[in-house]
């Protein structure tokens, strides 16, 4: 990545240039909105980072700018998804492509709420959205953890959506859709190792200077054993736990590791091997299964909230996992006053993402005033002297 630029508000959010024949996406289509209630009902969608108070949006006023080429060609994920979603909604199987359909929707709408955030928190100046829906889907290992309710209830919500994490590395969150919510994470070799692909053996996250935002990928391993559990954070049950491992190509267009893709392990667990993309490793409870067969279908589980936790704990969840794939993004390297500010930094946006996941599991939740997040936030900055808007990557 170049160094940091100012972001122009009006770049299509599937290519990143500037958009032809200017069209309007709506982050989440039209059939899920009326789907899941009044399409027009205006909820808290993000927190004004100065005043901690909330920012309210109408679902359907939801738009982002694209090319109308671009939107045409997105439209069709948006037509494959739907069927997988009403079958899931209605607790029928899925197999391995649908998944893949569905990640790659996923990927297209976490993005694109994270682009919306950018703009409607006023950080345009200061985080430079180098990622965008074109460059994103399909590139990084994924995860999906899909939960059951128990109540049967119309809703919509972004989850996680709002956090400060979240808006400098948008590599989880989590949509509910009714009685179902979708946990999906996606980040660096977050989970090739554990799916006995090649990883690199350790991530340096450069701070400052010429190679500033880079994250440089030191040596390389690969054990081809599948690892259990897959995930080394404890994730709550779900009723489908699900990961995808996906090779990374370097600036020359060539898959990361010695061995390429051309490694009898990774062609044997290889969905798409043009793509770097692996099959599907199912998590259960006493193992892990990869999916070979790719029309297999996968059985959701059975998992309610007494044995489980209810929503708030899955919304916990994710801010806690956000701050789990925040650490584990490589160790700064840079400056020493650079590497401390950038622990520090650290240190304070997860105690902000800690502070949000305690809120949830006691229901104290600060949607209708100020967020109190927000202010502590602030208020650890105002201590560490230090400008309280965010810096992204």
């Amino acid at each position: 990545m170049s160094k940091r630029q100012n972001v122009k508000k009006r770049q299509c959010v599937f290519c990143g240039q500037p958009p032809t024949n200017k069209n309007r996406e709506h982050i989440l289509p039209r059939w899920l909105l009326e789907l899941t209630g009044d399409p027009s009902r205006v909820v808290t969608m993000a927190i004004d980072p100065q005043t901690g108070d909330p920012i309210k949006f109408s679902w359907s006023a939801l738009v982002m700018p694209a090319c109308e080429a671009c939107n045409l060609e997105y439209s069709k994920l948006e037509e494959a998804v739907k069927p997988i979603v009403l079958a899931l909604l209605d607790r029928k199987p899925m197999t391995s492509r649908q998944a893949f359909v569905l990640l790659d929707w996923l990927d297209k709408v976490r993005i694109c709420l994270w682009l919306n955030q950018i703009i409607m928190q006023g950080t345009t100046g200061t985080i430079d959205p180098h990622l965008y829906v074109g460059n994103r889907i399909g590139t990084k290992d994924r995860l999906l953890y899909l939960y059951t309710l128990d109540k049967k209830i119309k809703g919509l919500n972004g989850f996680g959506i709002e956090s400060l994490i979240f808006q400098h590395q948008p590599s989880c969150f989590a949509l509910r859709v009714n009685d179902i919510i979708l946990f999906n994470a996606s980040s660096d070799h977050a989970f090739s190792r554990n799916c006995g692909f090649w990883h690199p053996e350790r991530l340096e996250r450069h701070i400052d200077g010429e190679f500033a935002g880079h994250v440089a990928l030191i040596g390389s391993s690969i054990t081809r054993k599948i690892s259990h559990p897959l995930v080394d954070y404890p994730l709550l049950k779900a009723a489908l736990c699900i990961v995808q491992p996906i090779a990374q190509r370097n600036m020359e267009g060539e898959f990361f590791g010695p061995l390429g893709q051309n490694e009898s392990y990774h062609l044997s667990h290889m969905s798409d091997s043009s793509r770097g993309a692996g099959i599907i490793f199912r998590q259960l409870d006493d193992k892990v299964l990869p999916i070979y067969d790719l029309d297999a279908p996968m059985v959701l589980g059975t998992v309610d909230s007494v044995n489980n936790g209810n929503a708030g704990d899955i919304v916990a969840q994710v801010y806690r996992f956000q701050t789990y794939l925040f650490q584990s993004g490589g160790i700064p390297v840079g400056s020493e006053a650079a590497i401390a500010h950038a622990k520090s930094m650290l240190n304070i946006l997860a105690m902000s993402n800690e502070m949000r996941a305690v809120l949830v599991e006691r229901g104290q939740t600060s949607a209708s005033g100020q967020d109190f997040a927000t202010q502590a936030f602030r208020d650890a900055m105002a201590a560490a002297k230090r400008p309280a808007k965010s810096r992204g990557e």
